[in-house]
């Protein structure tokens, strides 16, 4: 059985390798055009540190307003600091995602402090790396809380002026573990693949409403070097490498503003999915 299943992956990698050049030559010859958000209001969970933090930094270049919600307010802080030195629009708030009072709360300030939110980024999220044995029942939950159940909390806040107005732009930072199972991965996996489910389903609904200006992206890098993930490679390290929090964003970034529905980074990884 494992030597079957080392014949399709070989496959599998032999095709990319010969598809993978012409696949960068079409996107090349046509390319897909990038949206202006310059003074669109931009809202970003988990802005304090690692991807986050990027993205926050990288956005402020195209000019948006930017609300930071991170549940570390002086990481929070910091970041909204630096860009407004800069000279950028920036509004900072202490959020705890999980608390649904907290995400009300917060999120009727930003409508009545800085306006309706036009591109919501869900990117906050925890790791914890165990066997599932070993899994404290608190931990389970907080993966689930973080990684799912805050994605349900955000939306209903700033979805339904997105509706009314048939306008907006939803981007859920997921993962590849969304996609497939990953061994000591159990509790992130399922949180994953659930708020994949959320977002496969919510593309089908909004449909069905008719409210076909409504984008929605989701983000799937493999593995990020963070401190959220340590000690890890991926089985094919020359195709699929470790990715930088910097070039993630990067990747992150411009497929938002190509309004792109279903991303990978690195975008072969898509490929092995099913791996």
């Amino acid at each position: 059985m494992g030597c079957c299943a080392d014949v399709i992956d070989t496959i599998k990698i032999i095709f990319w390798v010969l598809c993978d050049p012409f696949i960068r030559l079409c996107r090349c010859l046509f390319p897909r055009r990038r949206k202006n958000i310059k003074g669109e209001i931009v809202l970003i969970t988990g802005a304090g540190h690692g991807l986050g933090r990027e993205l926050a930094l990288l956005l402020a270049e195209m000019e948006p307003v930017l609300v930071l919600w991170d549940i570390n307010q002086d990481n929070n802080e910091s970041v909204a600091s630096k860009l407004r030195l800069a000279g950028h629009t920036v509004f900072s708030y202490k959020v705890d995602v999980t608390n649904e009072q907290e995400v009300i709360h917060a999120a009727n300030r930003v409508k009545q402090e800085v306006g309706d939110v036009s591109i919501l980024i869900n990117n906050a999220g925890v790791f914890s790396g165990q066997p599932l044995v070993n899994l404290p029942s608190h931990v389970i939950r907080r993966c689930f809380e973080v990684n799912s159940l805050a994605h349900f909390w955000m939306l209903q806040q700033f979805l339904p002026r997105m509706i009314e107005l048939d306008r907006g732009h939803v981007v859920a930072v997921i993962s590849i573990a969304g996609h497939q199972g990953v061994p000591y991965m159990t509790d992130y996996c399922a949180s994953k693949h659930a708020t994949a489910g959320l977002m496969e389903s919510l593309y089908m609904e909004l449909h069905a409403m008719g409210k076909k200006n409504i984008r929605l992206t989701t983000i799937n890098p493999i593995i990020i070097t963070t401190g959220l993930i340590s000690n890890v490679k991926t089985r094919f390290p020359l195709l699929l490498p470790l990715m930088s929090v910097e070039k993630t964003a990067k990747e992150i970034v411009n497929s938002v503003l190509k309004e792109e529905e279903e991303v990978f980074i690195p975008k072969r990884s898509g490929l092995f999915k099913d791996f």
